[in-house]
């Protein structure tokens, strides 16, 4: 969308688009984009919801008031409850990942986590015919990566041509999806929101990106600051604990 939007502007339409993912628009730099702090898959919003819907909708067009861009601007306000009636509420068959000690390693129990949680994602990946996730690395070492980033020496990149804020969001990109392909192989028809409740409320991969905000929050390197700020947990959740 970014690349079209450049490709209309130059012929002379002015453009403006919603983002989902800051880091990309950031890089692709569009004409015109509202960043908004909503799940995948849902550019405005909960279902169900028109007038807030609509507020994300008129902030968007707003953009184009702007003669010249970049411009990138945040959508302030997190979306309304996304438990719909017409959604599945809860796990149709809940994966019981165990009571978490509050003094455990956090690599020891993330790790416990994807072992119980590795045959449901080799069922969705059958189904798909493709993994989780886009890094190519496998899930355990981007768990060790992460976790390592809560010390004060942290692993090495999987990858050298990315930024330490780079690495770090797309590892904790893939362990969510790799969790998520999981849990939506079981029997019964999750919905998103039941799926993104269960991680971040029962998992202890939810609890170590928020230890992992924290330290990013902490860190004297501005981009994981960034990243703490705006990208690793959603504000809905960030907020709540």
């Amino acid at each position: 969308m970014s690349a079209l939007a450049r490709y209309f502007e130059r012929e002379g339409l002015a453009t403006t688009h919603v983002s989902l993912v800051r880091e990309h628009t950031e890089v692709m730099q569009p004409p015109r984009a509202l960043w908004v702090p909503f799940m995948l898959g849902r550019p405005f919003g909960a279902p169900n919801a028109p007038d807030f819907q609509r507020k994300v909708l008129v902030a968007a067009l707003r953009l184009l008031e702007a003669e010249r861009g970049p411009v990138l601007e945040e959508f302030p306000e997190d979306a309304p409850g996304s438990a719909q009636e017409d959604e599945p509420q809860g796990l149709a068959c809940p994966i019981n990942l165990g009571p978490r000690a509050a003094g455990d390693d956090p690599a020891a129990q993330v790790l416990g986590e994807i072992a119980q949680l590795q045959p449901w994602h080799d069922i969705a990946v059958q189904r798909s015919g493709r993994a989780a996730g886009l890094t190519g690395v496998g899930v355990e070492e981007l768990a060790r990566f992460a976790v390592s980033y809560l010390g004060a020496s942290p692993r090495p990149s999987y990858d050298p041509n990315m930024s330490a804020a780079e690495a770090l969001k797309r590892a904790c990109d893939d362990l969510k999806a790799f969790y998520l392909a999981a849990a939506s192989a079981q029997p019964g028809n999750s919905g998103a929101a039941a799926l993104e409740q269960w991680f971040w409320r029962e998992t202890a991969a939810g609890k170590l990106f928020l230890l992992l905000r924290q330290a990013c929050l902490e860190s004297a390197d501005k981009s994981l600051r960034t990243l703490g700020e705006k990208l690793l947990v959603p504000r809905v959740i960030a907020g709540a604990r």
